[in-house]
């Protein structure tokens, strides 16, 4: 009888694994891509009362004018996503692009963001990284286009308060396929 229950049980696990290994080779492979946001849940998406860092002097206080754009009167306003640290440091791996822009200007961008400083943001004594969105705007002064600072403002204005108001993970989920800075390691 023993017997007869131990036959019992490898049959039915045997079944099991057969059934399993069957359904799975159906399914296609699934790679998992690390996200470039670590530790969602720490993130707010609210910046009330975060400012910039004023004891940080800068010889530029914004990406510069790529020198070839700003000959031919090329403008740009490209509305970038990032993660602010405990510290006040743009995490620069979460940098993501959220209009199209060329790339002379997204890399003018991400050649500022690494000396861009914020204070702390601090929510009742505890230290949290935060989702910020701004707009660096490349308008010449020959060519002025108000029509797209004015687009790309209502984006980055919009946007906040849509990540503000959306749970993180979702946030995280539609930032992290955007383009990103070409030098954040992966």
């Amino acid at each position: 009888m023993r017997c007869m229950r131990s036959l019992g049980r490898n049959l039915t696990t045997a079944a099991l694994v057969f059934g399993a290994a069957l359904f799975s080779a159906r399914l296609p492979a699934q790679t998992v891509t690390p996200s470039r946001f670590h530790d969602p849940d720490g993130i707010t998406a609210d910046p009330t009362g975060l400012r910039p860092d004023t004891t940080v002097r800068f010889l530029f206080p914004g990406p510069r004018y790529p020198r070839d754009q700003e000959s031919k009167g090329i403008n740009a306003a490209p509305v970038v996503a990032y993660v602010i640290d405990t510290t006040g440091r743009i995490e620069l791996e979460t940098v993501s692009f959220l209009n199209s822009s060329p790339g002379e200007f997204v890399d003018a961008v991400c050649a500022f963001l690494p000396v861009r400083r914020y204070e702390p943001f601090v929510v009742l004594g505890q230290k949290w990284r935060v989702l910020l969105v701004d707009m660096y705007g490349f308008n010449h002064w020959k060519n002025r286009d108000t029509t797209m600072l004015n687009a790309a403002s209502l984006l980055r204005k919009a946007s906040q308060e849509e990540f503000a108001t959306s749970p993180m993970s979702k946030v995280v989920g539609r930032l992290d396929p955007l383009p990103h800075c070409p030098t954040a390691k992966r």
